[in-house]
């Protein structure tokens, strides 16, 4: 009896979270219930005794609900709690306890039984453990990708066109990108941009000044403009950092308010780089050569089968 009675004293005595503001709309039946009755009743536990025992947790409830933040303990409102001690059969200490206490009151005088709905339920030996499940998992997932590859991945024929390389006209500039196939690598966001700067469209003036901007850039034997960079840390936005400089040389070289067309071109960075470049176009002297060390001709003994045949 006492068990029950602290139970259902426990599910009156629930208090909302300190600050928590609950609206009269979300109140419990009971409160609205309570309300139409006496709309200023819950004010004045002095008048809760003699009421009966239905009544009295009601006008708690809305007690609590409606004051919010505001509410604190009263004498007299213990008072009318404690006369439902004959009704609910739980000793008038233990209402004491719960009144002051709450949950951790009532699981007191449970001795520490009182069960919430979220525990987890015991494992009866009805289910497969956590590895296996995991084994279970990875292999539906396997079996939903083969089903992907044998019924959708042949719809995407149906799309598929034949590859035309874009024309250097409309697409003179070209990006390059370098990938280590899943692998991190610092190269790895770096993106080359390289055009060639007769085929940007511009005039000789312009054309001679976007020379002129570019600096080293700029090879004058193979008429290639490229820069690349590893600024950032993703290759998009290396790429866009690119083309946002791009387009600003080609701004600058169309601005013909001083097109330096009184500077020649400096070419000495060019011919500096190609003079680095191991060349391997050796002239042995005649002397040096020596036929009888020559590898000998090797017996082919196919065609000489084909000759017998």
């Amino acid at each position: 009896m006492i068990r029950r009675g602290s139970v259902r004293l426990l599910s009156s005595f629930t208090r909302p979270v300190a600050g928590e503001t609950v609206a009269r709309s979300h109140a419990s039946p009971q409160v609205a219930r309570a309300g139409s009755i006496s709309s200023n009743l819950y004010l004045e536990p002095s008048k809760w005794k003699g009421l009966p025992t239905e009544k009295i947790f009601d006008l708690f409830r809305e007690r609590i609900v409606k004051l919010g933040s505001e509410y604190k303990p009263c004498d007299e409102e213990l008072e009318a709690l404690l006369s439902t001690s004959k009704d609910t059969g739980v000793l008038e200490r233990d209402i004491k306890k719960i009144y002051y206490n709450g949950e951790k009151g009532a699981s007191d005088i449970l001795g520490g039984g009182l069960q919430d709905s979220y525990s987890p339920r015991p494992f009866m030996f009805d289910d497969l453990p956590s590895q296996a499940q995991d084994l279970v998992a990875q292999h539906r997932e396997q079996r939903f990708y083969n089903r992907l590859a044998a019924y959708e991945l042949p719809l995407l024929a149906q799309y598929r066109q034949p590859y035309r390389r874009p024309s250097s006209k409309t697409h003179p500039v070209q990006y390059r990108f370098t990938t280590y196939l899943g692998e991190d690598h610092p190269n790895a966001s770096k993106v080359v941009l390289k055009v060639k700067t007769e085929e940007l469209g511009l005039n000789k003036r312009e054309l001679h000044k976007f020379r002129l901007l570019a600096k080293t850039r700029y090879d004058h034997l193979t008429d290639v403009f490229k820069m690349s960079t590893s600024k950032f840390p993703e290759a998009a936005q290396n790429a866009r950092y690119l083309n946002d400089i791009f387009k600003r040389l080609l701004t600058e070289a169309k601005d013909l308010t001083d097109d330096f067309s009184d500077v020649p071109l400096d070419t000495r960075h060019t011919q500096a780089k190609n003079l680095r470049k191991k060349k391997h176009d050796y002239v042995f002297p005649e002397e040096w050569k020596r036929p009888e060390d020559a590898p000998k001709p090797k017996f082919k003994i196919v065609e000489e089968i084909e000759k017998n045949l």
